[in-house]
């Protein structure tokens, strides 16, 4: 078991959990790509987040103030 990297409290990395990521970007300046990039050379690092402390964090939320919502 990992502890959740915005939470704190456990979770299984196994479990359909976010894993953090390290890599070099590039832009994508095609039509056909829309704005999105690709990432080379990814390294996992041993950080795992649940996905509702992501969907939280992604909508400008911090985790710790969740309580008070």
């Amino acid at each position: 078991m990992k502890r959740c990297a915005f939470c704190g409290r456990q979770i299984d990395p196994a479990s359909q959990t976010w894993r953090r990521v390290v890599g070099w970007e590039k832009k994508a300046t095609a039509e056909t790509r829309r704005g999105g990039s690709d990432i080379v050379f990814r390294q996992p690092l041993d950080e795992y987040a649940h996905d509702r402390c992501i969907q939280l964090e992604r909508a400008g939320v911090s985790v710790a103030q969740e309580s008070l919502l």
